[in-house]
């Protein structure tokens, strides 16, 4: 996964790209917020997401198979 975060001065924002780009189909999140550890906390949420969502992909195949 690659994060990218950076401040945009004229919004007033911090803003942040993932990308997960390890399966065929790239996928990518986004966001923003005014507070840095909430865009922070945004990020690890995001993260932590994707991976509960790829494990519950890989078990559903697992059980398919």
């Amino acid at each position: 996964m690659k994060i990218n975060l950076w401040y945009c001065q004229s919004m007033g924002m911090w803003r942040w790209t993932l990308t997960d780009d390890r399966r065929p189909i790239s996928k990518m999140e986004s966001g923003q917020q005014s507070d840095l550890r909430n865009a922070m906390n945004d990020v690890a949420n995001t993260v932590e997401y994707m991976l509960e969502c790829e494990s519950d992909t890989i078990a559903s195949v697992t059980q398919n198979v």
